[in-house]
């Protein structure tokens, strides 16, 4: 059994947490190590593995014929979604800055139409995550906070359907804010430290920019006192 890390378990236990997928692409799939790991658990899973550069894919194969695992993933050079086929269900987005994701999902979201649920670890800019696959036509079934190696991650599920958010759900996320824990609390919080240390370096004279983010740092102030 291949050895993965927290963060890529918890994008695995939402492919793993249900029987809706039958087929998915891995979009910038890396070395591969989300593949192995997921056909290990869920045999019956057809599954593409991705990516646009060609090193990575070179350690993917080594990878998955490691693993004994040719004939049951794919691997393929691609840019985004561009090579979704019509027997897809299922798309995986992981270790992308949201920028990224957000281009790859909007430039062919034609692709989409028979996609019925979109797994995504970014690294930062959830809310624009959230404002974009809502518009796209998903809502957030699922999210979960992972910390690893001094990082924050949120692991984001979406599935097909059509949800309205508040401004506070699309900012926190409407099942992080529903189903608050330690990790909740403790991200929010090093994210307005965080908001704290950038709005010391701004002159004021960028009274807009400043004016956004003490707005910011009012509302996770306010999020937090909830905790004590």
């Amino acid at each position: 059994m291949i050895n993965i890390s927290n963060r890529l378990k918890t994008v695995a236990s939402f492919i793993l947490d249900d029987n809706l997928t039958i087929e998915a692409i891995d979009v910038g799939c890396d070395h591969a190590l989300l593949d192995i790991y997921l056909i290990e658990n869920k045999k019956d899973l057809k599954l593409t593995a991705s990516d646009i550069n060609t090193n990575p894919l070179k350690k993917a194969i080594q990878n998955i014929t490691k693993y004994s695992l040719l004939d049951k993933i794919t691997v393929i050079k691609s840019d985004g979604i561009s090579s979704i086929t019509e027997e897809m269900d299922t798309v995986i987005i992981s270790g992308m800055g949201a920028d990224t994701i957000i281009d790859i999902l909007t430039k062919d979201k034609t692709k989409l139409e028979n996609i019925k649920k979109i797994v995504i670890s970014s690294n930062n800019k959830y809310p624009s995550i959230r404002v974009i696959l809502s518009s796209l036509g998903y809502k957030i079934e699922k999210e979960k906070i992972v910390f690893e190696d001094g990082k924050f991650y949120i692991i984001m599920k979406f599935i097909k359907g059509f949800s309205k958010y508040s401004k506070k759900q699309l900012y926190f996320g409407p099942y992080l804010l529903k189903n608050k824990d330690e990790d909740f609390y403790r991200y929010f919080d090093h994210l307005k430290k965080e908001k704290e240390q950038i709005i010391k370096k701004i002159p004021n004279i960028y009274k807009e920019k400043r004016k956004k983010i003490n707005m910011e740092i009012k509302i996770l102030t306010e999020e937090s006192k909830e905790s004590i």
